[in-house]
């Protein structure tokens, strides 16, 4: 006996048979088999990647450097013009109501619009949101009267917000502002709307065709510096590009929902939110009041305001003939717009400029989905890196300029294999007969 089975011994006696495979090498051939069947999803997602991004690619990027550029505007702002943020030692002494009194005495042709903070003086601007002077609020002295949307960052401005489209900056183009066919939007709306689609579908694109599967995930993250150009400017854009992917996702959709808002009601509704993003005080209305009434003042208003929401005034719009009520917006202990220059404060107070009484509170924390909240409060904030400090949205002015690095990338790479291509074919053509 030699402890073999019979089943066993018999399969030993029996001949083998070449036409069936052994059973590593079916397997194998499976595998091949499935990689071939996923070959063409793949290669669809690098064709439609690569030549979205050559084509399109430099447009995505002049919109995401100026955006990165834009990061920094409150800081720009304040540093190209030292005159207007000018202050004393003194304490402060002068009310927003006594500001701009200051500037109605002043300028009384200055059509005032609105009141605020910023920098540690007093702004007093008009109601078109362009110029705007500045109080010395130790003093009452004014410092300078400036244009806000004008210069190099009121043209970046008009350029990454409105692709031209806005006129009160600089560089605006009255033709983007026409109706583009089909869609009921105009030029700019759709130039801005498609470009952050297009980061979109490249973040997702990229992040598909980058996986390496769970057991190589590693070699996703590695760069080859020794390897030559190919391999590490290819190993140089994967790895930026999967670092990159969470907040170009976060930029695309949000910069798409800025022009669509049914993006945004989409986004809403996939996540667990209440696709009605309107709240009913959105609109304020304020009750009839006797023509005679007292009306109530700037700096009633501010208390008013600061009473029913604690925290500091960041701007106060003031009554106009069309709309005669005051809105504050107000920067509570959590102010996701803390670091936007002039604008801050993400709580509104309406109050109605003849009936004191006359309250309505808007916060989108309150009552709200966790979703809402989330988006209101967190997501679309991020957007600008308003709710960081200035040291921590280097984070973002990093991860801002990506594109430009990987369209540096990008390129390289497609020019070696393409030049590679072209070697290769040459030496596969037939050699030319001499006459």
């Amino acid at each position: 006996m030699t402890g073999v089975d019979s089943a066993t011994e018999s399969a030993l006696e029996a001949p083998r048979d070449c036409s069936t495979p052994p059973a590593s090498a079916r397997a194998t051939s499976t595998q091949r088999l499935r990689r071939r069947k996923r070959k063409p999803i793949r290669r669809a997602l690098i064709v439609t990647h690569r030549w979205s991004a050559l084509t399109l690619g430099l447009l995505l990027v002049i919109q995401c450097t100026t955006g990165a550029i834009l990061l920094y505007h409150g800081e720009l702002f304040r540093t190209s013009h030292p005159g207007f943020y000018q202050q004393s030692d003194a304490a402060p002494a002068v009310s927003t109501e006594q500001a701009v009194g200051i500037v109605r005495t002043a300028d009384p042709d200055f059509d005032i619009g609105w009141v605020g903070s910023d920098g540690g003086v007093i702004a007093v601007g008009d109601s078109g949101f362009t110029t705007a002077y500045a109080i010395d609020p130790g003093t009452g002295r004014i410092n300078a009267h400036a244009a806000l949307t004008d210069g190099i960052l009121g043209w970046l401005v008009n350029l990454h917000d409105c692709a031209f489209g806005c006129p009160r900056f600089a560089g605006s183009i009255a033709a983007v502002n026409g109706k583009a066919p089909v869609l009921d939007v105009t030029w700019a709306y759709l130039i801005l709307g498609m470009l952050g689609l297009l980061l979109v579908a490249l973040a997702v694109s990229g992040a598909l065709v980058w996986w390496p599967t769970l057991k190589r995930w590693r070699h996703g993250f590695r760069v080859r510096t020794n390897k030559g150009r190919f391999a590490r400017d290819r190993d140089l854009h994967n790895v930026i590009g999967i670092i990159s992917v969470p907040f170009l996702l976060m930029w695309g959709i949000t910069g798409v929902a800025f022009e669509f808002p049914s993006v945004e009601r989409a986004w809403l509704a996939v996540t667990g939110g209440d696709a009605v993003t309107e709240m009913p005080e959105d609109t304020f209305t304020p009750r009839p009041a006797p023509s005679q009434g007292r009306r109530v003042s700037i700096d009633e208003a501010s208390t008013i305001a600061l009473q029913r929401v604690p925290g500091r005034l960041a701007y106060l719009m003031l009554p106009s003939e069309n709309a005669d009520y005051y809105r504050a917006a107000i920067a509570g202990a959590y102010s996701p717009y803390e670091n936007r220059a002039f604008y801050s404060g993400d709580v509104l107070v309406y109050i109605n400029a003849a009936d004191s009484a006359d309250i309505v509170v808007v916060d989108s924390s309150q009552d709200r989905p966790v979703a809402n909240t989330f988006y209101d409060k967190i997501f679309r904030p991020a957007h600008f890196g308003w709710l960081v400090n200035g040291w921590w949205r280097i984070i973002w002015l990093l991860l801002g300029l990506t594109p430009a690095a990987l369209a540096a990338t990008g390129v390289s790479t497609w020019l070696v294999k393409r030049r590679n291509t072209r070697n290769a074919r040459a030496l596969r053509a037939p050699p030319t007969s001499a006459a």
